[in-house]
Order: C-alpha cells, then structure tokens, then sequence
C-alpha cells in the first residue's frame, strides 16, 4: 500500500506516488510506520510477497550446506615456515558454499534493485541494521588494513570466509528481514529446512552405520569431474570410527547447527500435537522423526559442544515457556521418550564423549584432544609418561645461544659455529657447567641433577649443515648452526625457525580443557590485545597464530608439535582477530537485540499459531547456538542456516509486535 498523505488532494498522490519518502505519518491507530523507509508501492507490512522473492532466502538458509565438491585453487603458502603442503591444494566442503553465498547475496541485490525500480522497496523500522552497519563497516576496514589480502578477502584455506562472506551474511540477514512477512513467507523457509534437515540426517545416518555415501563410487563420483573418476579408490577422508560429518567436513560442526533446528522441530511437533485434528497425521509424524533423526545425529556427531547447546535451549525454555510446558505434558512426554530412545541406542556414542569433556574440563587427564590427532590415548601408559616428562619453561634462540629452562631451572648453550664440537653451558647464575660421555653415543649428559634427563651433542646432515642437538625427556629438538646466521629451531618439516617465549594467559594447569581449547585460548587471548578496535583481516587467524609454539605444544602434550592451529575454536574470539573487537561487539549488540526482543514478545505469550511456534523454535535454537559458538567456529557450512533462520526470527518478532501493538490498540 502506497504511504500517502491521507489529507492531501488526489492530484497530489498522484503527483507524489512515485516519490520514495521516509514514513513519518500514521495509520488509523496513531502509531508511527512499521517502515522506516517506503516507496510508493510498497506492499502492506503484512502483505505476502511473491514466493519468488523468497528463492535466494530459502536456498541460502536449507541448501547452501548440502554443497560438496572438489576444488583445486591455488594459495601462496611457501611463505609460511609451519607448512610444506605447497602452493596447490585442494578442498571437498567450503569453496562450492562460499560460492553459493555469494551467488544468492547477488541475487537478493538484484531483487532489491527490482523493488527500487518498481517502486515497491521498502525497509523496516527496526534497531538491527545499527550494528549489522557497524559490523560491516569494521569488515571493510580489516580488510583495507590486511597485510594478507589475498586471504582476507576470500578466507583461509578450507575454510573461505573471508570479507565477501562476512558481507553476504549481512546482505542475507537484511534481505530476509525484508522479506518475510507472513506465515506463508516463514514456510518458505522452514519447509526447505525440514528438506535439507531430512536429508542430511539420513546422510549421517548412513556414515553412523559405516555405509557413508561419500565413500560409495556414485557419491566419489557426484563431488569429483570425470577427469578423477579413475583415481576414486585413493579419495578417502580421515574419518574414522563411523564418525557423523555429514557435509560440514568437521564433526564439531554438526552439533553445531543442530542446535539451532532440534528446538525448531521439537516445536513444530508440539504444535502439530495440540492442533490436534486441525493438523494431519503426517505432519506430527514429520516433525517427530525430524526431531529423531537429529538427535540422533547431535549425539552421533560426538561433540560435547552441542549437548553444551542444548542444555542451554533447555534452561531457557524453562525460563521462557514455564507453565506453558505443563500444557503440553503429552507432545513433550512423546519427544522425551523419542530422546530417550535415541540416547539408548547411542549409547556407545555420548558417553565416552561426555565422560572425556568432564574429565579435560576438570583437568583430570589431558592427555587427548579430540581436534589434535596424534595424541596419546587415555590410558595408564599415557598417563605415567605425562607425569614423569618434565616441563619446559621456555626455549628461545639468539645469536650463536640457545635459552632453555626447565622445571624453573634456566639453562644457556652457547655454540660456536667455527667449531661445532664446542660448547659451552651455563646456569642461571652464569655458572659453567660440566658435561660427561654418554656411552655407546656421541651424546654427553650434563653433570647436574636439575638436568639429569638432558643429553646434548653435535650432527651433520648431509648437505653439510652442523646441527647441535638437544634431547629433554627422550624428545630431540635439532638446532641448525648456520653460516652467518642465528642459531635456529629445525622443525619436524625441515624449515629452520628462529624461536621466541610465546606469551600466554590461562590455563597453565590444564592445557587440554575443553579437548586442547586451554592451550588454543591461552595463546589467542594474547593476540586480542592488537586487534582491539580492527582485526587482520577475516579468517586470518591461522596466520596470526604463534604456531611456532613448538614448546607449548610440547608441554600441552601434543604428539605432533608441528600440527597447526587454524582456528581457535571459539568463534567470538576468531572473530576478534580477523576483523577486530568493535565488530564483535556489533554481533553482540545485533544478538543481545534480538534475544531481548524475543524476550519481550514471548514471555507469557499464550502460543497459538505456527508462526508464534516457529518464532519460539528459532529462538531457543540461536540461544544453544550463540552458546555452543563458545567452542565452535564460524565456518560456511553453518553460517547461512544462522543467519537465515536469524533473519526469519527478527521478522517473526517484529510481526508480533505490531499484533500486540494493534491488539492494544483496540
């Protein structure tokens, strides 16, 4: 409906119709515009919009993480001393999404760009696009300030979510808003939800019971070209143990969004329950084996991150809904047997996963991590080599000496390159100290009893490089004594590397919390200290990271200290570092908006419609997801189903609200 001046003349509507013009004025009931930007044809705030409008909103939300295939590209990483994979790679389950994001942000551009020349364009009036503008800006300026742009740009490896990305999400996020304004709009997204949910869900069913599709010839050959088709039987992915990854490559990530549509259904099925007759049978029966096969793949994913999530969505349906719940006693009792069930059958599954998250959260043995592959089992054998290894304090490298201290004892080497057979060895109090011949080695040990487990002594490689070696608790770390040169670290990937104290916070008692997230956090908390108002760049925190830690890694430990971090496994601290902590704090703002919102329209709200369950089903679902991103990263695959399911959230909310607005009117 055109927004005219009801007190002027038809001639001047008519003169003015095509004139786009900030809603100011008011409707019947004396409020002000639910726009706060309209042009003259723009539709009814509750007026349907043409399911062709909402196509880009749809697939960007259900679809866009089904998408896997094979993609070569090619990435300058011979500059980086903590890689050899060379500069050609090749990845199976981000590029193809990022592309897909970008493709439908284009698209919902190109129907904005429709509504202007329509004259039907419109913008809600609502306090979001405040830090949704704030956030992109900051965006834009990280990346303008990147010293690696190549990377900021399009993200990093494996990953692409870089600066296009991040702006797709808030084009996405804006266009949904102004999309979705009724409840035949919200079904045009949540019914291609069930969609993908339904299939994924058989998808994670089938690699639960060692049948994956991806590892079937038909399924090697839909995510490869012909020009492969002869070298299927050498694809595998390093998935073991009937692990559910479905199409979001890490297992972590499956939890993640699950998350955000195991409440969705849940709520879906309990409204389809107490519509009883008005609903069909097969409806029920949908929403109650979507909420199943969830679950059973949340459990099946083994990651304790999701089950963090999901007993926040818990606690705050407690909160939130109250005596609400005891009316629906019958569709929750139905739903808490189906968990049940499923917990049953998955027992093997969430046990050891839940019983391994409590005992590195409480420190009791840190030994593994689920994300560090490589590391030594949980047993006694694991346990009695961590307490009998001591600690290395520190391990440093300049000029011709190497700095060492161990169990709070410092220790200097001085070489001599001229003469790589002499050394000399000094304590904290510049006190030489003396040395004697292993037998049976070139070694010597150090006559010392704080550095009775040290063993040191010359190496030449063959192309004539002198090495001086020291061995600490039965590791070797290779120092290369270089013509003209400091002395350097040789890492396990034969790059020669200058080592520094790597500065840390937190953590120093149990630095496998959380499946080795304690030695992550400890690094990176540092880190957010440069990029307190603009970041690196987006999705560049692999490069920032100090992955010459090699002594931390080794203390935390890690059987492959060369194993490079490139994520932090939070994603609100991943996103401090790439585009800084004002835009975090725009995210946080945008977030606390919407959950403060929900809040208010929700809190004893006598639920009724499919829209007032949905709204309730998506937010509960973001609350465990904001939580669960505690311990989970940003990544393509699940980014778009947020933000879609978002973006149809605030929608749902402002509907709401102008319904309780009209109510109170009459």
């Amino acid at each position: 409906m055109a927004n005219k001046n009801k007190q002027g003349s038809k001639a001047a509507e008519s003169k003015h119709a095509t004139k786009p013009q900030l809603s100011k004025k008011t409707d019947a009931t004396g409020r002000k515009s639910d726009y706060l930007f309209s042009m003259s044809m723009a539709p009814r705030i509750d007026e349907e919009m043409h399911w062709f409008q909402t196509l880009p909103a749809a697939f960007f939300t259900a679809f866009v993480i089904m998408l896997v295939r094979m993609h070569q590209y090619h990435r300058p990483m011979n500059q980086f001393f903590w890689t050899n994979s060379g500069n050609n790679l090749t990845e199976f389950f981000s590029y193809y999404k990022m592309v897909a994001i970008v493709i439908c942000a284009v698209l919902a551009l190109v129907f904005i760009l429709y509504r202007v020349f329509t004259q039907s364009f419109f913008i809600k009036r609502t306090l979001y696009y405040i830090p949704m503008l704030v956030y992109s800006i900051f965006v834009l300026i990280s990346y303008v300030m990147s010293d690696y742009k190549e990377f900021a740009l399009w993200g990093w490896n494996d990953r692409f979510e870089g600066t296009v990305t991040l702006l797709a999400y808030m084009v996405m996020l804006f266009f949904i808003m102004n999309t979705i304004n009724n409840e035949k709009n919200i079904k045009w997204i949540v019914y291609p939800a069930a969609v993908s949910s339904l299939l994924l869900s058989l998808l994670g069913l089938s690699q639960a019971l060692g049948h994956d599709f991806f590892q079937t010839t038909f399924g090697k050959k839909l995510i490869t070209s012909s020009q492969f088709w002869d070298q299927l039987d050498s694809l595998t992915f390093t998935f073991t143990h009937r692990e559910i990854y479905q199409t979001v490559y890490n297992i972590n990530y499956v939890s993640f969004y699950l998350t955000l549509l195991i409440p969705l259904f849940g709520l879906l099925f309990i409204h389809s329950v107490v519509k009883e007759k008005e609903e069909p049978l097969w409806k029920k029966i949908l929403w109650g084996v979507l909420f199943g096969l969830n679950m059973y793949n949340l459990i099946g994913s083994k990651s304790s991150g999701g089950f963090l999530g999901m007993a926040v969505v818990v606690l705050v349906a407690l909160i939130l809904l109250n005596k609400t719940i005891i009316k629906w006693w019958k569709p929750l009792a139905i739903l808490l047997v189906i968990t049940v069930l499923v917990g049953g059958v998955t027992y093997e599954r969430w046990v050891p996963e839940l019983t391994g998250a409590a005992r590195s959260v409480l420190g009791i043995n840190n030994s593994k991590t689920q994300e560090v592959p490589g590391k030594p089992d949980s047993t006694d054998t694991a346990q009695t080599e961590s307490a009998s290894k001591g600690h290395i304090d520190y391990l440093e490298t300049k000029g011709n000496k190497i700095m060492m201290s161990y169990n709070g004892n410092p220790i200097t080497f001085t070489t001599y390159p001229e003469n790589p057979l002499a050394v000399k060895l000094t304590d904290k109090d510049g006190k030489a100290l003396d040395i004697a011949p292993l037998e049976g080695t070139n070694f010597y040990t150090i006559a010392d009893d704080r550095y009775r487990s040290f063993a040191i002594g010359p190496a030449q490689d063959t192309a004539g490089i002198n090495y001086f070696i020291v061995k600490v608790d039965g590791s070797e770390w290779d120092f290369a004594m270089l013509r003209g040169q400091d002395i350097q670290y040789r890492n396990t990937l034969g790059k020669f590397v200058p080592l520094k104290k790597v500065e840390s916070f937190g953590w120093e008692k149990n630095q496998g919390f959380g499946s080795g997230r304690g030695y992550i956090w400890s690094r990176t908390l540092p880190m957010m200290k440069s990029t307190a108002l603009i970041g690196h760049g987006a999705d560049t925190y692999c490069i920032y990271f100090p992955n010459d830690d090699y002594i931390g890694k080794y203390n935390a430990n890690w059987d492959n200290i060369n194993l490079i971090v490139d994520k932090p496994h939070n994603m609100y601290m991943g996103a401090w570092i790439g585009t800084g902590g004002i835009s975090v704090l725009a995210l946080l703002a945008l977030w606390i908006i919407y959950i403060l919102q929900s809040i208010k329209v929700f809190w004893k709200r006598n639920l009724n419609s499919f829209t007032e369950y949905t709204g309730v089903g998506i937010f509960l679902g973001i609350c465990g997801f904001l939580v669960s991103a505690l311990v989970d990263d940003s990544t393509v695959s699940v980014m778009p189903m947020f933000y879609g399911l978002l973006g149809t959230g605030i929608a749902i909310n402002i509907m709401l609200q102008r319904q309780n607005t009209e109510h109170k009117a009459h």
